[in-house]
């Protein structure tokens, strides 16, 4: 095959947009939004939860060196799916914070006879009522509690 200008760029715009495609796994991320910067130390460890009907409560837990985030979340299934409560504890340090999750979005596949999953955009508010963390979790199999997590090696 001879490569032409013509097929060159061809090939070149091809590659353009299956790219974007071809990107890694999502990871859960926490996002600092005063500093606006990525807390890249942490680590998603576990997600567990079991359905009971139109109800969904989970724990989400992040863990770094010598601090873990634990969220406690309740789902209300339904069209759509919706937060309907949520609280953080976060031990770092020297110090605790707690208070209340919101969530701009939510994403619920499945969950009749197998494990649900689950994803979605959260915000950690201060005593005071201020947004000033985002928690993004892509969509992701909800274990039942004592399952252990995978987390993809990718």
């Amino acid at each position: 095959m001879i490569l032409t200008p013509k097929r060159v760029s061809w090939l070149v715009c091809t590659w353009f947009f299956l790219l974007p495609q071809c990107r890694s796994i999502e990871e859960a991320t926490i996002e600092n939004l005063q500093e606006e910067s990525t807390l890249t130390e942490y680590q998603m460890t576990s997600l567990t939860g079991r359905r009971d009907g139109d109800r969904l409560p989970v724990q989400l837990v992040f863990e770094a060196s010598s601090s873990s985030l634990r969220m406690d979340l309740l789902f209300r299934i339904g069209v759509p799916t919706r937060l309907e409560s949520g609280q953080y504890q976060w031990n770092r340090q020297d110090e605790v914070l707690e208070g209340l999750v919101g969530a701009s979005s939510v994403t619920f596949l499945g969950g009749q006879s197998d494990n649900p999953n689950l994803g979605g955009v959260f915000q950690l508010f201060s005593a005071s009522g201020v947004p000033t963390y985002k928690v993004t979790l892509p969509t992701s199999e909800v274990k039942r509690p004592g399952t252990p997590l995978v987390i993809p090696s990718h």
